[in-house]
């Protein structure tokens, strides 16, 4: 039977709320500002940090949780990267389409474009189209993605563009004496954190007294070899994993924040920075260039430029004013523009006119 709702029940699937990554970070800022109290939300984790064994276990008894409670709701969001994610996620698209439920693919992949041209073969690309076939709507982060996605996935039609957003702190950066330069991302070549490391001798020798905060899990052991090799021990502080009140600490006690990413999405790392009034660095990858007004609200370089990450760091550390208005005009964008209040409005928007287009099956 159909019938004309207006509140939607949502069964939404994606990373345990304590996973480290952006995609849980946006998940629980639905829940900070209430989503759940708005609509009738259920969050299901498919997958959890741990070993094999711990996450086959997870994802067996989430989808058991999963085909519970999918008689019960209206729509299924299901959040999705690339690689194994989409092999899981696939399983419960797979379930929605044969309830009859409307489906919401949400692309969060720094790297779709690569996992489709470089790591699939042609079988396993038609399978992809077929999996985003089954969508109603498909969720991507910027006008980059909607392009890649609507040329060589999916009906451009189906996609929405919704960018990424933080809740706004109320702390306002004053101060932008300090020379701390901040990284937060997995370590690792994606992210461009070497790229950094073997930036720092050089900006030593010209700023004695800077220091570098990297926060994030990855690979930690050759991130202290490299800091080993150059003789950076004094200035360089891996932090593991930051997150609530110990990644504030570190927000507010940098002036600067650097993301040489190779690939991205819309990276929350760098909205988080900037909201806190950091001038950012970082670089043309996936939706930054969305984020960043190259000179005005921050620098965009090339990724991999190692020289690039050296001037332009140098620049801000030696220029307190500079720093100041590129921080200030940061956070004036990601306010204005990235705001997560305004993006739960249009999701609510995407819900409720993707349920009452046609009415509802129950």
């Amino acid at each position: 039977m159909k019938e004309k709702i207006s509140t939607p029940k949502v069964l939404m699937v994606g990373p345990g709320r304590n996973v480290m990554g952006g995609i849980s970070t946006v998940v629980n800022s639905y829940y900070e500002l209430g989503l759940d109290k708005k609509i009738g939300l259920r969050y299901i984790s498919s997958m959890e940090d741990g070993s094999k064994i711990k996450k086959l276990a997870i994802a067996f008894s989430s989808y058991i949780e999963f085909s519970r409670h999918i008689k019960e709701c209206d729509i299924v969001h299901v959040h999705m990267a690339a690689q194994a994610s989409f092999t899981r996620k696939s399983i419960f698209i797979k379930k929605a389409k044969k309830a009859g439920k409307k489906i919401i693919i949400h692309q969060h992949s720094a790297d779709f474009d690569d996992f489709y041209f470089k790591q699939c073969d042609a079988k396993k690309r038609k399978q992809i189209k077929k999996i985003f076939a089954m969508a109603d709507i498909i969720i991507v982060l910027s006008e980059e993605w909607a392009k890649f996605f609507g040329e060589n996935i999916c009906d451009l039609e189906k996609i929405v563009i919704l960018y990424n957003g933080v809740i706004i702190p109320k702390y306002c950066k004053k101060d932008y004496t300090d020379t701390n330069v901040l990284f937060l991302g997995r370590l690792g070549e994606r992210k461009g954190s070497y790229d950094l490391l073997k930036a720092i001798p050089d900006i030593l020798k010209v700023i004695p007294d800077a220091h570098f905060y990297l926060g994030g899990d990855g690979d930690i052991v050759k991130s202290q070899k490299l800091i080993d090799e150059n003789g950076i021990q004094n200035h360089v502080k891996l932090l593991g994993w930051v997150r609530n009140e110990e990644k504030e600490i570190y927000l507010k006690k940098c002036s600067i924040f650097i993301l040489p990413s190779y690939h991205e999405g819309m990276p929350m790392a760098l909205l988080e920075a900037m909201s806190y009034g950091l001038a950012a660095i970082s670089t043309n990858a996936g939706g930054i260039s969305r984020i960043i007004d190259n000179g005005c609200n921050g620098f965009r370089i090339e990724a991999g430029d190692i020289e690039a990450i050296k001037s332009k760091l140098k620049c801000l550390l030696c220029d307190p004013q500079l720093k100041k208005k590129l921080g200030i005009n940061g956070y004036n964008t990601v306010k204005n523009g990235f705001n997560v209040e305004k993006n739960i409005k249009k999701l609510e928007q995407i819900y409720s006119e993707l349920i009452n287009k046609n009415g509802v099956t129950r």
